[in-house]
């Protein structure tokens, strides 16, 4: 178990200082006056590049001052083009009790640019680059950074889109993430690590659906990157073709209480092993005390396609987050994740806490901490403790 528990750590604390792949924050549905999350978001499910009404929300109420808009305002760009950009630098303090611990590292985590071109009131093509980060290069300096870079260049996201209005019937080819669950940015979260959507397992997927005021509906069909494209364009983890479904319903949006209920599934099979999965999402903002509860939970059954075993696995992400003043977030977290639910020692519990201030447009500071325990209660825990300054264009 001992081993077990500085693997995962191991594991976890790597993929941690890779780049991010375009997310978003759910915590601001509802929290920010928006009752979905293509309001602020150019995909009609949330994520990636924000849209105009994303920018001024940015600047009027989510950020303590400023100005949301593209270069703060500085640059007006036409109808027809977005751009926008991410850059994120991290620091972290991993202990997991061994040897050499505890560790420390400081890293550029995230450079990605964004664009998105659109061709008339319908069409639209999606577009966005980055490089994959390095917590621990073989040479630290700068120059022996850089160096690397055209070997760490990645395109997460790129897709045509069919959409000609803000609510109603949209179409898009291309590749991305299918709607599916609470979609952070952290991906170290169980409910992206281990459901098919951690770091760079984006898929070529067709995804369409409808989306009005109080619901939303979509379904994707996916497969992975071919085999003959080259390294920017491929993907990571299994190899998994399969379809995915989401259907999330919206109540007295607007109002002192508001939530959503919704019910996803997704199947993917791969050469040697199928996962089925389906679960739900809750989300319910209470106003007056200025907090949103955010819930998630999946059953996942494995299957071996050349034997007759299989598993049944759950994963679950239960949290809140409070907004005492503009410009605040503080946010707390239980997570859980059982990989095998006929053996007790195989659960994984984590315990987060953080806090995210938005001290001016454009400008976030990310203080992170997290208590992660395998196996029994009774077993040695690890701790991180990150730091992220990010800055968007």
């Amino acid at each position: 178990m001992r081993k077990l528990l500085l693997a995962f750590i191991a594991a976890a604390a790597a993929t941690v200082g890779f780049a991010r792949g375009a997310a978003a924050y759910p915590q601001f549905q509802f929290s920010s006056g928006t009752n979905k999350c293509s309001q602020c978001h150019f995909s009609p499910a949330g994520t990636g590049l924000i849209s105009s009404w994303g920018r001024s929300e940015s600047g009027d109420t989510i950020s303590m001052a400023g100005d949301g808009g593209f270069l703060h305002g500085a640059v007006t760009l036409p109808s027809w083009l977005a751009l926008g950009a991410d850059f994120r630098g991290a620091g972290t303090r991993t202990d997991d009790g061994g040897p050499e611990a505890p560790s420390g590292a400081i890293f550029p985590m995230q450079a990605d640019i964004y664009a998105r071109f659109a061709f008339n009131d319908a069409i639209s093509l999606y577009l966005e680059n980055g490089v994959r980060g390095e917590t621990r290069p073989s040479d630290p300096s700068v120059g022996g950074r850089l160096s690397g870079v055209p070997d760490r260049f990645i395109s997460r996201e790129h897709y045509l889109m069919w959409r000609p209005s803000a609510t109603g019937p949209y179409v898009r080819f291309g590749r991305f993430f299918a709607p599916y669950g609470l979609r952070f940015v952290e991906h170290i979260y169980f409910v992206r690590r281990f459901t098919g959507f951690n770091l760079y397992e984006e898929t070529y997927t067709a995804s369409g659906g409808y989306v009005a005021d109080d619901w939303e509906l979509h379904v994707s069909g996916f497969v992975p990157p071919p085999s003959g494209f080259p390294d920017m364009l491929q993907s990571v983890g299994a190899r998994e073709s399969g379809g995915v479904a989401y259907y999330e319903k919206r109540f007295a949006a607007g109002t002192s209480v508001a939530g959503a209920l919704a019910l996803q599934a997704r199947v993917g099979v791969a050469t040697e092993l199928a996962r089925y999965m389906g679960g739900a999402v809750g989300k319910l903002w209470i106003e007056p005390a200025k907090i949103l509860f955010l819930g998630e939970a999946d059953f996942i059954r494995q299957q071996v396609s050349d034997a007759s075993y299989g598993q049944t696995q759950f994963v679950s992400y239960s949290g809140l987050s409070v907004f005492p003043v503009r410009g605040v977030m503080v946010s707390a977290a239980y997570e859980r994740f059982q990989e095998n639910m006929s053996v007790s020692t195989t659960a994984r519990n984590a315990y987060d806490g953080q806090i995210n201030l938005f001290p001016y447009a454009h400008c976030e500071v990310v203080f992170l901490g997290r208590y992660l325990q395998v196996g029994a209660a009774n077993q040695p825990a690890a701790t991180l403790m990150m730091l992220q300054l990010h800055y968007y264009l």
